[in-house]
């Protein structure tokens, strides 16, 4: 049986990331950057003002106070949007974001003056400034922002608001990114339910696996769709897989009949397919029935355990490695924690453990593995906030050992405690 990395290598060595192409900034939110880019221009563009006030020279209004105000003459105007105007030796009124005219070296806020006279269309004509200004004050400089050459984004790097701000701001539309795979989930078993306002039957259960990967999908940004559920038919599994081929999938998932059931039909229906089953089976807890295919066309299969945890494991820990292996992204780096308890196993194997971290007081990270580990167990999520592994060797470990941790999601990496 192949190790937990022995068949995360076999995994990510059958994809390579997809090609970029270039979409615009509406439809770019949660994709990843296929290309390394920088500012090209100025943010902000002009030098502007930070405040509504008056644009003023800064040596006339040297030591000024509120008990030695200096009076001076407002010589025009600019609002937000005008051109760059060129001032004289009096004032200028000046609103937040309005380019300063030339000449001037300081806003005073409209607070910090007095108006002693306006013309007709209640415009200040001579105003009194009550405090000193110095050069710069209350001015946005061209640049101080952004300036050319400065990162935007890094290759590989997941776009979110942030990114899409600043590359607004630079007018830079059209950016390269690599789209996320587009993906189906299938589920078996003539036991679930998927309409959740049909009262359960004897033996029947509500379908939990497919929401679940479903929303674990489009968390990762991946278009999902529910491909529905068999009830453990291989014919209908050949015609399902057919129909799924049809539609250009990249990613296609499915849960439970894996094992070693005479109803586990999947393998074998793989086989029928054409596709190349890569592993199956892992020596991992849980989830060790997972299996890995290419089916002719390229699209790759995941075969996941029934169990909804299983499901989750394999979901976690060998499809998001993939997707982040199409999508571009660099390999997550996992965090090191503490155990707060000792933990015991019998096998050999990795096992992945819902697990609780916190900090202490010096910033030192610590892990409990919570209680209800068994795969068919659900309400241990409720209180998960990360993923403890614990590894092959790790037979008796005790309170204080350091293991690996890994958020629920990796997208909330650096960010889940």
């Amino acid at each position: 049986m192949l190790s937990y990395h022995e068949t995360l290598d076999i995994i990510l060595n059958a994809a390579t990331p997809r090609a970029p192409q270039k979409m615009a900034l509406d439809h770019l939110t949660g994709l990843v950057a296929g290309e390394t880019l920088t500012a090209d221009a100025l943010v902000p563009p002009f030098d502007n003002s930070a405040m509504d006030g008056f644009a003023v020279h800064s040596d006339q209004i040297a030591g000024t106070t509120r008990t030695h105000p200096v009076v001076l003459t407002v010589d025009g105007s600019t609002m937000a949007g005008d051109r760059p105007a060129t001032g004289q030796r009096g004032a200028w009124e000046i609103m937040t974001g309005a380019p300063v005219p030339k000449a001037y070296d300081a806003v005073i806020r409209i607070e910090d003056s007095v108006i002693l006279e306006q013309d007709d269309a209640g415009r200040p004509t001579r105003i009194a400034i009550t405090v000193s200004g110095f050069p710069g004050k209350n001015i946005r400089k061209a640049g101080t922002d952004f300036a050319p050459g400065d990162r935007l984004l890094d290759k590989g790097m997941r776009i979110g608001p942030p990114q899409i701000m600043a590359l607004a701001a630079l007018g830079q539309d059209q950016v390269s990114v690599i789209p996320a795979p587009r993906a189906a989930v299938i589920s078996t078993g003539k036991e679930l339910v998927d309409d959740m306002d049909q009262p359960l039957k004897p033996g029947q259960i509500h379908n939990s696996n497919a929401p679940y990967l479903l929303a674990g999908l489009r968390a990762h940004d991946c278009p999902a769709v529910n491909a529905g559920t068999i009830f453990d038919d291989p014919e209908k599994f050949d015609q399902k897989i057919n129909a799924l081929r049809q539609q250009d999938f990249d990613l296609i998932l499915s849960s439970g009949a894996v094992s070693m059931g005479r109803h586990d039909f999947i393998p074998d229906g793989l086989r029928r397919q054409g596709a190349e089953i890569l592993c199956h089976k892992a020596a991992i807890r849980p989830g060790k029935p997972i299996l890995f295919a290419r089916l002719p066309d390229g699209a790759f299969y995941f075969g996941l355990p029934g169990n909804p945890i299983a499901a989750a494991v394999g979901m976690r820990f060998f499809a998001y490695p993939l997707i982040r292996k199409l999508r571009g992204q660099r390999p997550e780096t996992p965090l090191i924690a503490r155990l707060k308890n000792a933990f015991t196993k019998e096998s050999p194997f990795r096992f992945f453990q819902k697990a609780r971290c916190h900090r202490d007081s010096e910033g030192q990270l610590h892990v409990e593995v919570l209680p209800g580990q068994e795969s068919y167990k659900i309400s241990p999520l409720l209180q998960q906030n990360c993923w403890a592994v614990i590894p092959e060797t790790g037979l008796n470990l005790r309170a204080g050992h350091l293991v690996d941790v890994y958020p629920l999601f990796p997208e909330s990496e650096g960010g889940f405690l």
